[in-house]
């Protein structure tokens, strides 16, 4: 009989590698006890601390749109009123009446409205720092009050020197005190547009719209000043005027003037609302995305039982 062949040698067993043996490319990942895959560490998956935009609510504001429109109307309006009453009149009978008054002063009582109510909306919305104070609404009120009785003011004082150089024209007391008068009047005028014009700028308006306020009126009456310097008025006089040439001299030196101060104020006015109204809207904003941060945050964790005190 032939023998039986011999068995091949087995293999002999492989070097153990330290760490787990990596798989083979290609093939499914490891799967833990648990049955779940593992998970890498990300560090960018942290979540950050809760930080909210806004701690607290908008506060209410007042709506002085409304204001706005019925200030402008109201000045157009005492504008057509002066123009009709001096084509309607006689020569040197006097134009002011309760019917040119009454639309000027509802116009400034709406003024006062708007400025008070607007510089409220301010103080709630922008608080005061080191440099800008609040906007104060008592104070608004008082300077519009004393800028209303300046021009008053001023036609008493060129009145009273007047008389007092028909007696002596040459009294350089009287001129001085005359002109320092003026000058104040004329301080007191412009003090509530500078108010105005800071806070514009404490709230972020731009401050050159709120000043133009003032100083685009006071460059349209330039030609009231020239008809008046000129003499062209004792001049139209001499070969008598008529109704048309009077209405149109009274359109030049005073319903320009007027017209400028309407639109100027219109867009002063707008402006600071606008501000006022966007301010307020992102506060809102920012508030609501307070909420949504907040109700998307974790539920806090159980507390630790307090102990009670040892004796």
């Amino acid at each position: 009989m032939r023998p039986a062949p011999a068995s091949p040698p087995a293999p002999a067993p492989a070097a153990p590698t330290e760490g787990p043996a990596s798989a083979p490319a290609g093939s499914a990942p490891a799967v833990g006890a648990s049955g779940a895959l593992p998970v890498a560490f990300d560090p960018s998956g942290l979540t950050a601390p809760f930080a909210p935009l806004r701690s607290d609510p908008p506060p209410r504001i007042f709506a002085t749109w409304w204001l706005r429109y019925l200030l402008f109307l109201a000045q157009l309006v005492g504008i057509a009123v002066m123009l009709l009453a001096e084509y309607s009149s006689a020569p040197g009978e006097p134009v002011v009446t309760p019917t040119v008054v009454a639309p000027y002063l509802l116009a400034a009582v709406l003024l006062l409205s708007w400025s008070a109510l607007a510089m409220i909306d301010a103080a709630r919305l922008v608080p005061a720092t080191t440099y800008h104070r609040k906007s104060s609404a008592s104070l608004a009120v008082a300077l519009w009050l004393l800028a209303f009785a300046a021009p008053i003011a001023a036609s008493r004082i060129v009145g009273w020197a007047r008389d007092r150089f028909a007696v002596e024209p040459d009294d350089v007391a009287v001129m001085a005190a005359t002109v320092g008068a003026l000058l104040l009047c004329f301080l007191l005028v412009w003090m509530p547009f500078r108010y105005h014009t800071v806070q514009a700028h404490r709230i972020g308006a731009p401050g050159r719209v709120v000043a133009a306020w003032f100083w685009l009126p006071l460059v349209a009456s330039v030609g009231a000043l020239l008809v008046n310097a000129l003499g062209l008025r004792d001049t139209l006089a001499e070969d008598g005027m008529t109704d048309l040439e009077r209405t149109v001299q009274v359109g030049v030196v005073f319903g320009l003037p007027a017209l400028v101060f309407a639109l100027a104020t219109w867009r002063a006015t707008t402006v600071f609302d606008e501000v006022i109204d966007l301010r307020w809207s992102r506060w809102r904003n920012e508030w609501e995305q307070t909420i949504a941060a907040m109700s998307m945050q974790p539920a806090p964790g159980p507390e630790a039982p307090v102990e009670p005190p040892t004796a």
